[in-house]
């Protein structure tokens, strides 16, 4: 079945954004100036069972943890061969912090996560047509255009159970409100509006939690735009999950505000950094797992917890929260949602802090030790200290790319051949994943040879500079707020 909410109805056609160029059928193109094209329901034969044997994730982290310590002694075995002729220039205290900083931690972490990703299999669907209630909470904030499309693509939902839409209006003084009850009206959707006039996602959120009358709710952002199935799936995969599963979040195609063919390659590589660290966490159980574009969660988890926290991070506090008692949070790679945000360069390196900043948040109140699963506890003291690893990766890469230039170039060898073959493995791996999903959903790839060198921006050795400052900047940003 094809769904194309945007084109069969007329005020909708004046909310949409005409794409400025033409484009394949069914082209997907990561950039706010494109539409998104007609979109298919998922099949259901994608929740078939797998006939691969299942491993459980304590086996996967071990088989991680094992594979990853073992191309780490590889590493060291082959460096120490040469870590002589280095000694000889920087000396030995200097070259051993360098080989540890640039090579040995680098290609632990990326060895881990490219298993890890390898390993990530999700047990299949039980349940493909969920019919629990479900409430959608839509957070709006002057944006009355974004605010009619989301409704109707929300209209175009082929979930089965009973679907009610609940806006959080943060006291906007357009037309806002209006129009989405006008489109409401026109699309048959079951809408309540609620004001919310303090800023920030957490209060808005809030604010919604405390009119949810179902016993799950989706959240999204106006400006995000669900697929078809995507409630289906979000709901089926939280019902087919363990009884202590708190939370299952989507998978975000992220499109580009900033106008220009690189800066939909950067949105591009953004989503698939992104896809790849909600992967790991879903899969080990980790705080960032629930940092997307949308989710599904219990109704009583969250309140359990007391919803949302007025922080920096507040997704990722409430993610630990979960944890902390023992309640699972998924991965949904199916259930897909299209969001717009003005993606650069820097913004994976944002990211990376924002999660730092939340996490170290969320250590405060309790420790790492509060954290009821052993990888989930790895998994943040990796987070925690990544923006520390930058630092000394940064501090020691730039004098290893010198010695380099000066004829000793041992360390960005021992780089070359021991880390970046593993990034660019983890990239295909990830991409492949999601030209699975667009095949799913009835999208088409945009290809350019010229998509390789954004792809290149992501990589640890650009990225891991970038973080330094953003994380600068978070913590400005946080010790602003609670003045």
């Amino acid at each position: 079945m094809t769904t194309a909410p945007l084109t069969d109805r007329r005020f909708l056609r004046r909310s949409a954004p005409p794409a400025p160029e033409r484009v394949a059928s069914g082209q997907f193109r990561p950039s706010a100036s494109h539409p998104i094209p007609p979109l298919r329901s998922v099949a259901d034969f994608v929740a078939l069972p797998s006939t691969r044997r299942y491993v459980t994730v304590k086996g996967k982290f071990l088989i991680a943890l094992g594979g990853a310590a073992l191309w780490l002694l590889l590493a060291v075995i082959v460096s120490l061969a040469f870590l002589g002729s280095l000694a000889e220039v920087v000396s030995w205290p200097a070259a051993v912090l360098m080989a540890i900083f640039v090579v040995y931690v680098p290609a632990y972490l990326t060895a881990f996560s490219c298993i890890g990703i390898v390993l990530d299999d999700p047990p299949a669907l039980e349940i493909v047509h969920p019919t629990t209630p479900v409430t959608v909470v839509v957070r709006s904030d002057r944006q009355p255009k974004d605010v009619v499309v989301c409704l109707a693509y929300l209209a175009a939902q082929d979930y089965d159970g009973p679907l009610s839409v609940l806006l959080v209006d943060h006291a906007s003084t357009d037309d806002t409100v209006a129009e989405a009850c006008r489109a409401a009206r026109q699309l048959e959707l079951d809408l309540k509006v609620v004001v919310e006039r303090r800023d920030g996602r957490a209060h808005a959120y809030n604010t919604g939690l405390a009119c949810v009358d179902t016993p799950v709710f989706v959240t999204l952002d106006a400006g995000t735009f669900l697929h078809p199935s995507a409630v289906r799936l979000l709901v089926a995969r939280l019902m087919s999950s363990p009884s202590d599963t708190a939370a299952v979040a989507g998978h975000a195609f992220v499109r580009n505000a900033r106008q220009g063919t690189f800066a939909e390659y950067e949105a591009t590589d953004y989503a698939l950094a992104v896809n790849a660290a909600q992967r790991l966490h879903g899969l080990f159980q980790g705080a960032l797992v629930a940092e997307g574009a949308c989710g599904v969660f219990r109704t009583d988890a969250v309140r359990a917890v007391n919803g949302w926290p007025p922080v920096v991070g507040e997704d990722v506090v409430l993610t630990w929260r979960f944890l902390e008692r023992g309640w699972r949070v998924f991965h949904e790679p199916l259930a897909v949602a299209f969001s717009t945000e003005p993606i650069s360069t820097r913004s994976l390196g944002r990211r990376r802090a924002r999660a730092a900043v939340g996490l170290v948040d969320a250590i405060r109140e309790a420790g790492v030790r509060s954290l009821r699963f052993p990888f989930s506890r790895f998994l943040t003291v990796v987070d925690v200290a990544a923006p520390l690893l930058d630092l000394c990766f940064a501090v020691c890469w730039l004098p290893a790319v010198v010695l380099a230039a000066l004829g000793h170039a041992g360390l960005v060898g021992w780089y070359l051949l021991f880390v970046l073959p593993l990034s660019l493995a983890t990239s295909a791996i990830v991409r492949r994943n999601h030209n699975e999903v667009m095949d799913e959903i009835g999208l088409k790839p945009h290809r350019s040879p010229a998509a390789l060198l954004a792809s290149l921006l992501t990589f640890h050795a650009v990225q891991a500079p970038l973080s330094i400052w953003s994380y600068a900047l978070e913590l400005a940003d946080a010790s602003n707020s609670t003045r």
